[in-house]
């Protein structure tokens, strides 16, 4: 007689067994953690469990304070486009729903931090700077035209400076909020597919900033953009800032490391802001279509912001974009989605 598998013989077992499974997104976070942490070490970095117990704790409201608003917009979206609170209301009494909600939670705060760790680092594991070739490729690839220098020259002293930053400054929460959004989204499957590809991009991005170091033309030309500085003060202040950081980490090539801080990293290749808001506009796209020209319209406000502002080569910029699509079709490829015990609609 054929064994009995549990699905035939115990159908409540076959569902929690599903339910307690890995993710994907899940092995994606620790295996990426993993190798990350490994790699670092390998390089003679001091990663130990004082890098969590400093980097972990102020991300813990962030991260929750993201889910809490997403939660509430993704509530208004469900009652105001959708016409469906009640459903919606209906999808958040399920235990389900809260415990994949929490290990959202935990991957958040893992790629979070494996991120931050390998973005600081990249000044002591790779020494060269790639400015001078993305430089040239700019220029290659728009006709002997930077687009840095244009863009900065074409809104200096218009109101359109003022509003680039401002929106630019924006992006951290317009990231947060957006990735809170989708993550409190009614279908455990899709919330799923989502996460997968918001680690992916993540990590993407921080491997290739380890590959191809560069700091942007805001520090690698600074003169260029000295006597545009003054349109965009709080641009220059950050850079300012992540300047001084930078500085400390390169004094730690022939010392100890002092007084630095992990989530002050330089790198431009590639443009995850822009990556991470082409993300969000491919899941608006898939499972938000009423709010698309949002999306559209924030990713080409932030690719042109970089380039105003400095902070970015146009080529970080596709680069970004080009991760967003491949890390997005790569997580609603059938193969990423947990069986079908998991959800019921």
């Amino acid at each position: 007689m054929a064994e009995t598998g549990p699905d035939q013989s115990d159908p409540s077992s076959s569902l929690l067994s599903a339910r307690l499974r890995p993710y994907v997104f899940e092995w994606v976070t620790w295996g990426g953690c993993a190798l990350a942490v490994l790699f670092l070490r390998w390089r003679g970095l001091h990663i130990d469990w004082n890098t969590v117990r400093y980097t972990v704790p102020p991300l813990v409201p962030a991260v929750a304070w993201a889910l809490a608003v997403g939660i509430v917009l993704q509530g208004l979206y469900q009652g105001l486009v959708r016409r469906d609170i009640r459903g919606y209301l209906k999808r958040l009494r399920r235990l389900d729903w809260w415990i994949l909600t929490a290990r959202i939670f935990v991957a958040c705060m893992v790629f979070t931090y494996t991120y931050f760790w390998l973005k600081v680092s990249v000044p002591l594991v790779n020494h060269h700077l790639w400015d001078a070739q993305l430089w040239r490729v700019d220029r290659v690839m728009h006709f002997g035209l930077s687009p840095s220098i244009f863009a900065s020259h074409l809104v200096a002293g218009t109101p359109i400076a003022k509003g680039l930053e401002t929106w630019y400054g924006w992006w951290l929460p317009s990231a947060m909020y957006g990735t809170g959004f989708f993550v409190a989204f009614p279908n455990n499957r899709q919330r799923s597919a989502f996460v997968l590809s918001t680690v992916m991009i993540w990590y993407a991005g921080a491997w290739l900033y380890t590959a191809l170091p560069a700091l942007g033309p805001c520090y690698a030309f600074s003169d260029v953009w000295d006597h545009l500085r003054t349109q965009f003060p709080r641009a220059s202040a950050a850079q300012a800032m992540l300047l001084e950081n930078y500085q400390r980490m390169l004094a730690g090539r022939s010392g100890p490391l002092r007084q630095f801080n992990p989530t002050r990293g330089i790198a431009a290749m590639p443009s995850l802001h822009v990556g991470i808001h082409a993300l969000l506009t491919l899941w608006t796209w898939r499972l938000a279509r009423p709010l698309l020209i949002l999306g559209i319209l924030a990713t080409i406000f932030t690719f042109f912001g970089s380039l105003a502002t400095g902070w970015h080569y146009a080529v970080d910029g596709y680069v970004g974009v080009m991760l967003a699509v491949g890390c997005f079709l790569l997580a609603i490829l059938p193969a990423s989605k947990r069986p079908k015990t998991e959800d019921v609609d």
